[in-house]
This record gives C-alpha cells, sequence and structure tokens, in this order.
C-alpha cells in the first residue's frame, strides 16, 4: 500500500502592483495543520503590512509518494 509522506506547507499570494500585473510571495515553512480561518487571519494581518493589496492566497502542501 502507498502513503504520501508530508514534505512541506507554504502560501503563496499575488499582490496586485498595477491595473494588469501581479506580484507573488510565499511564506513557506508552515504548519500542515494550519487551518483556513487561520490563514484568513494571516492573509487579512499581512495585508495591513504589504504596500499592496493582496488578490490571491493559495496554500501548497507537498508530499512524497512511497511504497511499501
Amino acid at each position: 500500500m502507498a502513503n504520501i509522506r508530508h514534505l512541506s506547507t507554504s502560501l503563496r499570494l499575488a499582490l496586485t502592483v498595477g491595473a494588469n500585473e501581479t506580484k507573488s510571495v510565499s511564506v513557506s515553512k508552515i504548519s500542515e495543520a494550519i487551518t483556513a480561518a487561520k490563514v484568513e487571519s494571516f492573509v487579512e494581518q499581512a495585508g495591513n503590512l504589504l504596500e499592496y493589496p493582496i488578490a490571491t492566497a493559495k496554500k501548497y502542501d507537498t508530499g512524497i509518494l512511497e511504497s511499501e
């Protein structure tokens, strides 16, 4: 039976820097157990600190497939 072993979790924030232009900012090494409410809270707080508004926030989980 195969298993997926968790390696990392990160967030990628897309910032609106112009009318048709975005830049991305990544936040890595976060807990894989982070909840949607905590992500939402983080994005709100980060939005208050960043120069540009956050257009989108995506959570990425990376794992490796292992077979027994």
